[in-house]
């Protein structure tokens, strides 16, 4: 295969994968530094639940490129690409005591609950490098397929008001604001003001692009 050919791939490949959760932190840290605050420990501990398997990449070569992560109410990808149990004993090691309990209470609790007839997306996380190539819309493209194979009626995710150009990709790809939510009084910390849902029935998505 041409290393120069971008693939977009269900799966993260396991050599991947700290790269995976890298890209992953480096999008969404300022939402997760809620539950884990201190880098170092946050990346250890997203190397542990990471669901490679619920995720959608694009790759050029060893080069990853972009990831998105893949939650449904039920069937194959059931508990998106952060697989939490409410157990915090394995990650005491890691984070302590106090650290594992408000890093699983903090991220089961923040997660969406997928209904049984809807594809959730957990992030569209794009390398600095790649932005501009289309990346995200290609991933996008390929949860649609995801979600017509497994005969979902409806695409949903979640944005930040901070971020109008993701908001505005979304949109051109059909994605219709369903509701906003204000994140006082932790919008100073946060870094953003409110949490935009958004929805798209599959039925009227362009669908895959390759």
């Amino acid at each position: 295969m041409d290393a120069a050919i971008t693939v977009i791939q269900r799966g993260l490949p396991e050599h991947l994968r700290e790269a995976g959760v890298i890209l992953f932190d480096d999008a969404f840290g300022d939402k997760l530094r809620i539950a884990i605050p201190d880098p170092e420990q946050r990346l250890a501990f997203m190397t542990r639940v990471l669901c490679g398997e619920h995720a959608v990449v694009a790759r050029r070569g060893d080069e990853l490129l972009g990831m998105l992560g893949l939650s449904s109410g039920s069937g194959r990808y059931r508990g998106g690409l952060l697989d939490v149990p409410w157990d915090p004993r394995p990650y005491r090691h890691l984070l302590g005591l106090r650290g594992s309990l408000r890093a699983v209470l903090g991220l089961r609790l923040a997660e969406h609950h997928p209904a049984v007839d809807e594809l959730y997306v957990d992030g569209v996380a794009v390398a600095p490098a790649a932005r501009g190539e289309g990346i995200g819309t290609r991933l996008l493209h390929e949860a649609v397929t995801v979600a017509r194979e497994d005969g979902l009626r409806w695409l949903r995710l979640h944005v930040v008001d901070t971020n109008p150009r993701a908001q505005a990709l979304y949109e051109r790809l059909g994605f219709r604001v369903t509701g906003v939510e204000k994140t006082r009084p932790l919008d100073r910390w946060l870094g953003y003001d409110a949490i935009i849902s958004m929805e798209m029935p599959v039925e009227m998505a362009g669908g895959r692009r390759d």
